[in-house]
């Protein structure tokens, strides 16, 4: 086989087995991101905030992270503050403070949540102000039960057109259970799990984990090949 051919052949594999959602994000900013889509093709979108849920023997915790201004706007009409409903610049301390009870009674409801068909009613719930000026929303549902979970932004419909939420749920060791954008045309998640389950790393499927798996040993195997021959000394005269 020409090296040349291996060389682009062997590059095809690499991008496949490497190819996944590369997300940068800046809460303060509402930083642009990029999703990976089919063979590396793009296409930005802002971020408007992240979510990330996480299932613990004790409760289902979800943090959910936006700029303040983001957080002010999603306040309801008539819970009007001294002047900063609808922020557009950093909120200082002694206004949070004061605006503090109207975020965490909006929060009670940013989320949907249900278990096998049964809502689940958040139980604690709190906020707190961040030295980048984010406002990170604390919520404690009761633990779910093995079997479907069903998590829903409600506040979706008053986010800027065309921005999306990111949400990740991960079981209690850190392993990524299900991930998605979410936006006012799709503002939920289902997540199948079962109290055994192996949770899979990254949002990939396990189909997938082994495709990246196999081909990497076999572009090791092919490199090992072509080696072997370059380096094979001449036969005699």
């Amino acid at each position: 086989m020409p090296i040349g051919l291996c060389i682009l052949w062997l590059g095809g594999l690499c991008a496949l087995a490497q190819a996944h959602d590369t997300i940068i994000f800046d809460p303060a900013e509402a930083a642009k991101f990029s999703l990976n889509g089919t063979w590396g093709q793009s296409t930005p979108t802002v971020l408007h905030a992240q979510a990330t849920a996480v299932l613990r023997p004790e409760g289902l915790e979800i943090d959910l992270t936006m700029a303040d201004g983001a957080a002010y706007k999603l306040l309801d009409p008539g819970q009007a503050t001294t002047g900063v409903a609808n922020a557009t610049t950093d909120v200082n301390e002694d206004q949070f403070a004061k605006d503090k009870p109207l975020l965490i009674n909006r929060a009670r409801t940013f989320f949907r949540v249900s278990n096998n068909g049964a809502e689940l009613q958040a139980g604690s719930v709190d906020v707190e102000l961040t030295t980048a000026r984010d406002n990170i929303f604390h919520l404690i549902f009761p633990s779910p039960k093995p079997g479907t979970l069903h998590l829903e932004m409600t506040y979706l419909g008053q986010i800027p057109a065309g921005q999306k939420d990111l949400l990740t749920v991960l079981d209690r060791n850190g392993g990524t259970l299900g991930s998605a954008l979410l936006g006012v045309d799709s503002p939920s998640l289902d997540i199948l799990y079962s109290a055994t389950s192996t949770p899979i790393g990254n949002g990939q499927s396990v189909a997938k984990q082994w495709l990246v798996f196999i081909a990497g040993v076999f572009t090791m195997a092919t490199v090992l090949f072509v080696l072997s021959r370059l380096r094979k000394p001449a036969a005699g005269p």
